[in-house]
């Protein structure tokens, strides 16, 4: 997270990528569901074709 959004001045915790997933989520709309958490590691794309 900290190479990613790195920056002077910005703080960087851990619920950022959280709410970056979840309005991900939110914009993709019913495809968002594809997101799972993974809890303790992170996300994965989850789709059809990977079931």
């Amino acid at each position: 997270m900290e190479t990613l959004w790195s920056k002077e001045g910005k703080d960087i915790n851990d619920n950022t990528l959280s709410v970056l997933v979840k309005r991900l989520r939110e914009k993709l709309g019913s495809t968002g569901q594809s997101i799972t958490t993974i809890r303790g590691i992170g996300y994965r794309w989850e789709d059809d074709y990977g079931k």
